[in-house]
Formats: structure tokens, C-alpha cells, sequence
């Protein structure tokens, strides 16, 4: 079950930040396809930690693009990262401690997530971005 399809509600048009949503909408939806496989621990522990890692890579690459772009709210963009990521370091720590399985709530929260991100937070600095020339 796809938790989240691409498509142009969440294009933004900024090549890398795309191919890097596009990334993340993958581990998301690979997370949902090893909840309904029944994957072990372990590799349901390898799905959470590359997803946790690849989102450090996206919110890096993005928020130096952001400070090209002389976003003015760059710092609550910034803060929207840290809670995710924090969140999501938090499931994962206690995923590996064994206190949480990886269910339907939190994969509802991981899309949802995402998707009001870029449609509402992503979208607001989009006009930064183009003004900087960053596509």
C-alpha cells in the first residue's frame, strides 16, 4: 500500500529538492510495504535508520538552499525540520528498544507529515527560491 503517491500537488520544481521528496516519499511507502510483509526487527530497523538518514540529507540540502535563497523565515523552516527529525529519532530509538512496533499511526503520521510540509511550508519559501534562481 503506497502511503504516499507523488504527483504535482507536492511539485515544487527545484530539481534536487524533487528527486529528494520523491526519496523520501519512497522510504515512506517502502516502511508501509515491510509493515504489511511483516519484515523482521531487523529489517524493519535498517527501513526506519536509511529513512531517518536520508531525512538529515534532505533537511541539509535544503536548508542550504534556503540560505541562497536569503529565505526570510529560514529559522521556523529550520525549527519544522528539527521536531520531524527529532520525532521520527525518537521512533526509531524506541522501534530498536523494542517499546514500539511500527504501525498504521505512525506511517499515517510520517505521510501526513510530509505532505503538509511541502505543500504548505515548502511552498511558502518557492518563491525565494525562483526570485535566487535556484531550480
Amino acid at each position: 500500500m503506497a502511503y504516499v503517491t507523488w504527483g504535482p500537488k507536492i511539485e515544487l520544481g527545484i530539481d534536487i529538492v524533487d528527486r529528494q521528496h520523491r526519496g523520501l516519499i519512497d522510504l515512506i511507502n517502502n516502511l508501509g510495504e515491510a509493515i504489511d510483509d511483516g519484515r523482521t526487527q531487523e529489517q524493519m530497523t535498517v527501513t526506519i535508520s536509511a529513512l531517518v538518514d536520508y531525512t538529515h540529507t534532505h533537511f541539509r540540502t535544503e536548508e542550504t538552499l534556503l540560505e541562497r535563497a536569503n529565505y526570510d523565515a529560514i529559522d521556523q523552516h529550520k525549527h519544522e525540520h528539527r521536531i520531524f527529525t527529532d520525532q521520527i529519532e525518537i521512533y526509531r530509538d524506541r522501534f530498536v528498544a523494542g517499546s514500539l512496533s511500527v504501525s498504521e499511526p505512525l506511517m499515517h503520521y510520517l505521510s501526513g507529515w510530509l505532505v503538509t510540509h511541502i505543500t504548505v511550508s515548502d511552498q511558502a519559501y518557492l518563491p525565494s527560491m525562483l526570485e535566487a534562481g535556484i531550480r
